[in-house]
């Protein structure tokens, strides 16, 4: 008989695997940040794109490294993954972070359109 439930097939990440992928995420969306920033102020327009993951990413990844990931956060409270798929994972202090993240995306991006780190 197989086994299929997602808790006997999940290996946990290693703290520090997780800490050094979260510094290596926030390193990208800082550099993603900035190449929206230098467009804005070298062009006067700027990538959506860079202007929204970028700071995505960079709260995304200090989430990571700080508090490692959501799989791991249940585990180690002694919960089961048993029955859980996709977003019914996402632990409470993870949806916070998703919700910094997206709160962070849209004031960068706001705050590149009004030209208030430029003028």
């Amino acid at each position: 008989m197989t086994e299929t439930s997602p808790s006997t097939g999940y290996r946990p990440r290693s703290r520090l695997v997780q800490g050094i992928a979260g510094a290596f995420i926030a390193g990208c969306g800082v550099f993603m940040a900035w190449i929206a920033w230098n467009q804005t102020v070298r062009d006067a327009e700027f990538s959506m794109r860079g202007s929204m993951l970028g700071p995505a990413f960079l709260v995304i990844g200090l989430g990571l490294a700080a508090f490692g990931g959501y799989k791991e956060e249940r585990l180690a409270r002694g919960e089961s993954l048993e029955g859980l798929e996709g977003m019914q994972l996402i632990t409470p202090r993870w949806w916070g972070v998703l919700v910094l993240a997206l709160a962070a995306a849209a004031a960068y991006t706001f705050a590149l359109w009004q030209g208030l780190f430029w003028r």
